[in-house]
């Protein structure tokens, strides 16, 4: 290979070096960009949970309050639960169910207990049995302080928001009233839209340990299932970041009357979908510009440097008339007219 010409491919090699490494930078800033975005925005699925939890149960507590506060509706309660002589000394569950049906305004489920926290009549589906309910965190603590008590219970991998309301005759407790509502699909839906990730509810529940998966892959759901005591090891409130092997989550623990669950958020940079940004595409568009352009020089110097240079070398056995028709830049037409000169004067007799 000529000279000319290995100093031409040369340069064109160092342009594709260079280029292949800023187009590599710019990837790898992007990315990492991308992930400190994310990881930001997954930090706040925390406040966005607590915030949501806290509508959700404030909406149900009200609704719970419209129930419980109502004067009639308690004395009607307290009339049922003294035993009934004609229903061979029973309550009038009947009576009372009949009246929470009608009284239920859209609850997924509406409890009576009675004034010791045992439970007289359901409306609605739950799991949990009566031992169970009557010795239940947020029943105990709403005996013990005669207030309404609010949180959320977890029953056969459902999500329920729950209320506890006394209901009282002065200061002195008639019964209980529990209303819950479950946390469906569109609630995670909801988060997910917006933190702008996928989001999954993970439980200490068997064999299920991952419930409302939004938008999450099979491959992402079995690997949460596999970290679960991690996870729900996680305790702070404020949530907390974790890395496992595929994906970026981002932990926030539930508060639960019993069991333990927590929400997770999972990092949009780990989806395989993900396309490159404005700003990254304009920057590969601005680094391949550069690089043509490189690329245009390189070759610009190879056809009026090099190039004449080497046919300078080649006709520099032969006569002034061949090396005079080489052209070429300023720099190799000095060249070339210098050792014409030259060899005319070693050709002059003396």
């Amino acid at each position: 290979m000529k000279p000319s010409t290995k100093a031409l491919w040369s340069g064109w090699a160092l342009v594709i070096v260079c280029a292949a490494l800023a187009v590599a930078a710019a990837l790898w800033n992007a990315s990492r960009g991308e992930r400190t975005r994310a990881t930001a925005r997954l930090q706040t699925s925390s406040e966005i949970v607590h915030d949501l939890q806290a509508q959700e149960l404030e909406m149900l507590q009200l609704r719970a309050q419209t129930l419980a506060g109502d004067p009639a509706f308690v004395d009607y309660v307290t009339q049922s639960l003294v035993p009934n002589p004609q229903l061979g000394g029973a309550v009038d569950n009947l009576s009372i169910s009949d009246l929470l049906k009608q009284r239920r305004h859209g609850d997924d489920i509406v409890m009576l207990l009675d004034p010791a926290g045992t439970p007289i009549t359901a409306i609605g589906t739950l799991g949990k049995d009566r031992a169970s309910i009557s010795h239940d965190p947020l029943v105990v603590a709403s005996i013990s302080q005669l207030t309404t008590v609010q949180g959320a219970w977890l029953d056969h991998g459902d999500l329920l928001w729950v209320v506890v309301s006394p209901l009282l005759r002065g200061r002195t407790p008639q019964g209980y009233l529990i209303t819950a509502s479950r946390a469906d699909g569109s609630f995670f839906a909801k988060i997910g839209r917006l933190v702008h990730s996928d989001v999954a509810l993970v439980l200490d529940a068997s064999p299920q340990p991952v419930s409302y998966s939004s938008g999450v892959d099979a491959g992402l759901v079995e690997l949460l299932g596999a970290h679960r005591q991690e996870i729900l090891a996680t305790g702070s409130e404020q949530g907390t970041g974790m890395h496992l092997q595929s994906a970026d989550i981002w932990v926030t623990p539930l508060k639960l009357g019993g069991g333990h669950a927590a929400l997770v958020a999972l990092n949009p940079a780990t989806r395989s979908d993900r396309g490159i940004d404005q700003e990254t595409f304009w920057s590969l568009v601005g680094i391949a510009f550069f690089a043509i352009c490189a690329a245009f020089y390189v070759w610009l110097q190879w056809f009026f440097t090099w190039r004449p240079l080497a046919r300078l070398a080649d006709a520099f056995d032969n006569d002034r008339h061949a090396m005079a028709a080489i052209g070429g830049s300023a720099l190799v037409r000095d060249v070339r007219d210098r050792l014409v000169l030259l060899m005319t004067r070693e050709k002059r007799p003396t």
